[in-house]
């Protein structure tokens, strides 16, 4: 009887020891492309494209506005107070109708709009501002979830500090940035355990972009401990109780 609990506590301890798969394990290391790496670490102002839901401001004129930012018309994605470009890049503004502004920064955007309105309306001031921009950090962070750009530029180091910072079993020598560069997922590794080279490797973020933090063997490692305890116990009571009605 000892033998058959003996042998199912080190079976039940060998299987809680399983790790999985690291997660984005298979993507491309822009490290081996130079091209690769070199767009990959250019900071490149996001456009507009199909698909992207914005609202309009205009100062003074909350009549011609959609989802205002600039009074109590503020707005986001869930009010349902914005406009979504169709698939010719186009939006259908007041006054001046189906107005194209694909392929434009917000920056450009805004310029191109006020020149547009400039015909009915005195020096207007436009903000344009896209709903649908976002970051994704996930892993080792006291608060992963995805986070809105808000037409803000924002670094990795931000973003982490968004995130609630790191947590105590976070990989910090390996950060993972994931990016979409000319088609396909691009992976960078990052150390930030370097105070000395952190300015360099604070990489500005791009809408849809994914940080992940790997996670220390020593989480891994308590995990399993703490399974395996739980599954001894587990055993060691089915023994006992075993054991009491064998006698």
């Amino acid at each position: 009887m000892l033998r058959l609990c003996s042998f199912l506590i080190l079976i039940c301890g060998l299987s809680s020891c399983q790790t999985s798969n690291p997660i984005f394990s298979k993507v491309i290391d822009p490290a081996l492309n130079d091209s690769l790496a070199f767009k990959f670490m250019t900071a490149v102002e996001p456009v507009l494209k199909t698909g992207d839901k914005i609202t309009m401001s205009i100062w003074n004129h909350n009549d011609l506005s959609i989802g205002s930012v600039n009074s109590v018309y503020t707005s986001n994605a869930s009010t349902g107070k914005w406009l979504q470009l169709d698939d010719e890049g186009k939006v259908n503004l007041p006054k001046i109708g189906r107005t194209k502004i694909s392929g434009l920064t917000v920056k450009e955007s805004n310029y191109f709009l006020e020149q547009a309105y400039a015909g009915i309306l005195k020096d207007p001031i436009i903000n344009i501002r896209v709903l649908n921009h976002f970051v994704t950090v996930l892993g080792e962070v006291n608060h992963p979830g995805r986070y809105s750009l808000d037409n803000e530029t924002i670094s990795l180091v931000e973003i982490l500090g968004e995130a609630k910072g790191l947590t105590s079993y976070s990989k910090n020598e390996s950060i993972e940035l994931i990016r979409i560069v000319d088609g396909q997922s691009v992976k960078w590794n990052l150390d930030l355990t370097d105070l000395a080279a952190i300015p360099s490797k604070n990489i500005l973020l791009q809408p849809d972009d994914i940080v992940h933090v790997g996670a220390t063997k020593a989480k891994i490692n308590d995990k399993n401990l703490g399974k395996a305890s739980l599954i001894t116990s587990i055993v060691t009571g089915l023994a006992l109780i075993f054991s009491i009605f064998v006698q």
